[in-house]
């Protein structure tokens, strides 16, 4: 699971990275880092079906603050990723539900700097959510 778990963060920033290029129309450049501190979200058979995904600053056309849900697979399941202070108090949640996968949402709004959150990500279908990640701290 671990070396699945390993591939998974790396298909994710590749596609990730080679899809916001595309869609950046070339505003992205060499310097920019396309990878995204995030946290696997596994379905019920163990395999990884996307992340929750964490953007502090902006780069590759992904604006700063911005929280982001991946789903990789074809399976009718969506990935929603949560965005909470650390007393658990909520503040944002995107989702990929309604969209064909592979597919990346964001959702993005200022925070102050340099504050530490907690993000998490699950598999939602009707919305049902299930097979929640773990959560992990991240950064404004």
């Amino acid at each position: 699971m671990r070396t699945a778990r390993k591939a998974g963060v790396a298909l994710v920033s590749l596609a990730m990275a080679g899809g916001l290029a595309t869609a950046a129309s070339g505003t992205a450049s060499a310097a920019d880092v396309c990878t995204y501190p995030g946290v696997a979200v596994y379905n019920k058979s163990g395999d990884w079906a996307g992340n929750a995904l964490w953007n502090a600053n902006p780069a590759c056309g992904v604006t700063g603050d911005t929280l982001g849900a991946f789903d990789s697979t074809a399976d009718g399941y969506g990935v929603i990723a949560y965005l909470s202070k650390l007393d658990g108090t909520p503040i944002r949640s995107v989702s990929t539900s309604g969209h064909s996968s592979p597919y990346t949402a964001w959702k993005s709004g200022n925070l102050p700097e340099d504050q530490a959150y907690y993000i998490w990500g699950c598999l939602t279908k009707g919305g049902a959510q299930s097979n929640c990640s773990k959560s992990i701290i991240v950064y404004s």
